[in-house]
């Protein structure tokens, strides 16, 4: 003969079992929670660990000099125009948890990605400064030689005269460095190049030393009483 067992309704637990359980399934979540926060902050770390050794060249904390930072210096024409530059470059932020199917993770940088991001300010006296954003790269493993690009922000009105438009570098790797600009002529909503022109048919140098804003604005003050 068979017996018949019932299950027993929720009304019939105890309410202190029930409270258990709804505690004992918090306490889980809450553990997994901090899991996953720790093994994140670990995958972080570990890839800063590899980006640091690969480009020491760009973390102050390596104890060698940098790239990145803060560099004032001037711009000579073939004609014999000066403009005032300020270059903050940074390195790009690693972007974690990114990276995409059959791609290496988005913490881990490709070779030939834009590393370099910031801005420059130029001026040619105290009160006409131009700002331009970049990007750009090192060409060297030791990043002696680097290359930029830049842009007018976004919601601003280019100013008109010399721009340049893209830039290579040469570092000495401690405190100084070596440029050449491709300018064009900004008048209105036109862009102007001309290869047979002086200033924006070929590379215009100049050099940069490390220093901060307010040497470059004593810079502008200089140019403008020497015009």
């Amino acid at each position: 003969m068979k017996r018949e067992t019932t299950m027993p309704s929720p009304q019939t637990v105890p309410i202190a079992a029930r409270r258990r359980g709804r505690a004992s399934g918090w306490v889980v979540l809450v553990i997994a929670l901090v899991a996953m926060v720790g093994f994140s902050q670990a995958m972080e770390l570990f890839w800063t660990r590899i980006d640091q050794h690969r480009f020491p060249w760009a973390y102050d904390r390596s104890g060698r000099p940098t790239l990145t930072g803060t560099w004032v210096g001037s711009l000579t024409t073939a004609r014999g125009a000066r403009r005032g530059l300020y270059l903050d470059l940074e390195l790009e932020p690693l972007k974690f948890g990114g990276g995409s199917r059959g791609h290496r993770h988005g913490a881990f940088r490709r070779a030939q990605s834009d590393k370099l991001v910031g801005e420059l300010l130029l001026c040619a006296g105290p009160y006409r400064e131009q700002r331009l954003e970049l990007h750009g790269n090192e060409l060297a493993d030791d990043a002696s030689r680097f290359r930029l690009s830049f842009r007018v922000p976004e919601g601003t009105t280019p100013a008109d005269g010399l721009t340049p438009s893209n830039l290579r570098g040469m570092w000495n790797g401690r405190d100084s460095l070596r440029v050449e600009a491709d300018l064009y002529l900004r008048r209105g909503a036109s862009a102007i190049t001309d290869g047979a022109d002086a200033e924006t048919g070929a590379p215009q140098p100049g050099a940069l030393h490390r220093a901060a804003l307010a040497e470059f604005r004593a810079t502008c003050h200089r140019l403008a009483s020497t015009r």
